[in-house]
């Protein structure tokens, strides 16, 4: 359906809201019910300024949408890949071994580093091997959730490869067995196996980013507003946000409390400079401006917690 199609749908949705009408209809169309369901939330505020601001914001992200499309994603990719910063190739090893991560690409910068795209699963990482020098990406661990057909047999292997164990695997109250291990350069992979249908195995690709964040709630409006994220599933406990699942485009990231271990991603969109230009609105800092590269249109950002976000338009995209 076409995105003012969406514009329109969202804003008849709003409209009835904050009339106190009935907008039950809105939570059977995918496409507005996340919307639907955030604007039902805040309906109580009393304040005209604010509703009115409600319904604007939320156009603002319909609008966004539309810089999101799959036209400008490469092909294998989804919207958002993490990229991984590492001296060496002991991460490539690594994954190699413990998930059968098979390279797609590989080739040597102006720099002399090495940049990898590697295949785990339905999903794809890029890695970025060489001394840290005058990049704007510094090396650092991230975190990922990775799902496995055995998980006891990968956590061995994973031991067995240089892995530490951050947690024996055991059986999960959120629907699937678990083992947390951090690889030898320090990265953190939750090795997981649903158990059945209250897993989020379903909703997820092989490997997905977990952002940690303390204020989590805060950081997840952040990246509503800066990137067009879409809440799809949400957790609170004691009054905090202890989980949150987002969609970005057609990518997902995992967002738990916790201290932040920050990161890269490539994001790859239709229009580089107006999410780029977003992102800055919304608050993150100015990292590098857009620009037209060999590889195609690039631009990024940095958040509040050290993650970066490079916004692409790879070169073999329409305009």
């Amino acid at each position: 359906m076409a995105e003012r199609d969406l514009a329109d749908r969202l804003d008849e949705t709003v409209a009835l809201i904050i009339a106190r009408g009935d907008a039950t209809a809105a939570l059977r169309d995918p496409e507005l019910a996340p919307l639907a369901r955030l604007a039902a939330d805040l309906r109580h505020y009393p304040d005209p300024e604010f509703k009115a601001r409600l319904r604007a914001q939320l156009e603002r992200r319909t609008t966004m949408t539309t810089t999101l499309t799959t036209a400008a994603v490469r092909e294998g990719f989804t919207t958002v890949t993490p990229y991984i910063r590492v001296r060496d190739a002991r991460l490539f090893d690594f994954l190699a071994q413990v998930f059968d991560a098979r390279e797609t690409f590989s080739g040597r910068g102006e720099g002399g580093g090495m940049h990898r795209e590697i295949r785990i699963g339905d999903s794809m990482v890029m890695i970025g091997e060489g001394a840290e020098g005058g990049g704007v990406m510094p090396i650092r661990p991230m975190a990922f959730h990775v799902f496995v057909n055995d998980v006891d047999a990968t956590f061995k292997r994973a031991i067995a490869a240089g892995a530490t164990s951050l947690g024996e695997p055991a059986d999960r109250p959120y629907g699937e067995r678990a083992g947390f291990v951090a690889d030898p350069v320090g990265n953190h992979w939750y090795i997981a196996t649903p158990l059945g249908p209250d897993s989020v195995a379903s909703a997820l690709r092989t490997v997905t980013p977990f952002l940690h964040a303390q204020g989590s709630a805060e950081y997840c409006e952040f990246l509503q507003r800066a990137l067009g994220a879409v809440e799809e599933a949400r957790h609170d406990e004691g009054g905090k946000l202890r989980y949150a699942r987002l969609r970005v485009g057609d990518g997902k990231i995992e967002l738990g409390e916790g201290a932040p271990m920050p990161g890269s991603f490539l994001l790859y969109v239709e229009y580089p400079d107006a999410v780029y230009q977003q992102a800055v609105d919304a608050g993150a800092k100015a990292v590098m401006e857009p620009t037209d590269q060999p590889y195609g249109r690039i631009g990024g950002v940095e958040d509040a917690l050290g993650n970066q976000w490079f916004f692409s338009r790879p070169a073999t995209a329409s305009s």
